[in-house]
């Protein structure tokens, strides 16, 4: 399942030019760069570094999560095709994916893709230009790319529209999804720095080679991460409702409500919450304006204030007997579990 990486090659064996290949071309007007297949290769006299898609270099295209014989192969492709061993190559970017055929348009389940107190959301809808006034605006309905990362920016995670992404590059879906609709869902490492601290048991510093890109402890632990941030991603446009004996009190009426439109507007919601951030109307032990003069201190008590907002949301989101998870919702959970936890 593991498809664009990047691996870096500190030590070079003495008089190793990549360039000397006759299958690699130089990319640009960079002398140090080159191209073969989908690769991108840099080189200079003690360093070497190359990225790409393994799924492409192996299956010239990427619809199709690869298997974990299938990384060595791939591995064991691309060390014949450059002369080099990677078995010292570190693993500086990683991205581990699959996807998912789906039964209703792509956009249906993005759109109930909410926000998670660990990333930060970006969506990326279809664009329409009114040209008279040069005006760009969204269209909900063109949802295209849900993009959450870290603010770090080590960690992300990615849901899009395989088709349109692959029309857009003008590419051919492989014919065994090209009759349906397929969600592609990425998990990324996007340092260095990121994988040590995700890895730090499996090795002395906590980097990764090539090599074990294809072990099979470190591909278990892929998929737990993957299932772990998709998990840690509320999903919205969940049934409210409450199915107890007892009377409904006005406390658990006025959270249905509240709840209700949460679901039902989780844009909305956020917007009213940073309204309130900005207006320093949140309720914290020391009042205060949020402006930027704030100590550090003041800072991190706001953050702790928001994320116990949402943290108390989520509790009520997940409460079986105030709420029901929404059909797409259940039918994409089977589908990834199956997919990352159940696939080869």
């Amino acid at each position: 399942m593991f498809d664009k990486v990047t691996l870096e090659v500190f030590k070079l064996p003495k008089n190793y030019n990549i360039f000397n290949n006759a299958k690699i071309k130089h990319y640009g007007r960079n002398p140090h760069k080159g191209r073969y297949k989908n690769m991108i290769i840099w080189q200079y006299p003690n360093y070497f570094k190359i990225t790409g898609s393994l799924a492409k270099y192996l299956h010239d295209e990427n619809v199709t999560p690869l298997k974990m014989e299938e990384v060595e192969q791939a591995i064991i492709n691309l060390e014949k095709d450059i002369d080099l061993i990677l078995d010292n190559a570190v693993v500086s970017y990683v991205e581990f994916g699959t996807s998912v055929k789906v039964k209703e348009y792509p956009f249906e389940y993005m759109n109930l893709f909410g926000h998670t107190n660990r990333l930060n959301k970006i969506v990326y809808a279809h664009v329409i230009i009114n040209k008279p006034f040069k005006r760009v605006v969204s269209n909900r309905t063109g949802i295209e790319t849900v993009d959450f990362n870290t603010p770090t920016g080590s960690f992300g995670f990615t849901v899009y529209d395989k088709h349109k992404e692959m029309s857009d590059n003008k590419k051919f879906m492989p014919s065994s999804f090209q009759d349906h609709n397929v969600l592609r869902l990425e998990y990324k490492i996007l340092d260095r720095e990121g994988i040590q601290a995700k890895f730090k048991n499996f090795s002395k510093t906590g980097d990764l080679t090539a090599h074990d890109l294809f072990d099979e402890k470190v591909y278990k632990k892929f998929k737990e991460l993957f299932l772990e941030k998709y998990n840690s991603i509320e999903k919205m446009g969940k049934l409210v409702y409450v199915d107890k004996p007892e009377k409904i009190t006005p406390k658990v009426f006025t959270e249905m409500i509240a709840e209700q439109f949460r679901q039902s507007h989780p844009e909305e919601y956020q917007q009213h919450l940073q309204r309130f951030i900005e207006a320093g109307k949140i309720d914290l032990k020391k009042n205060f304006s949020l402006k930027k003069e704030l100590s550090l201190k003041k800072e991190l008590s706001l953050k702790k204030t928001i994320e116990r907002i949402k943290g108390e949301n989520n509790k009520l989101g997940r409460d079986n007997s105030f709420s029901d998870t929404n059909l797409l919702i259940k039918e994409l959970d089977d589908l990834v579990y199956n997919s990352v936890m159940l696939g080869d």
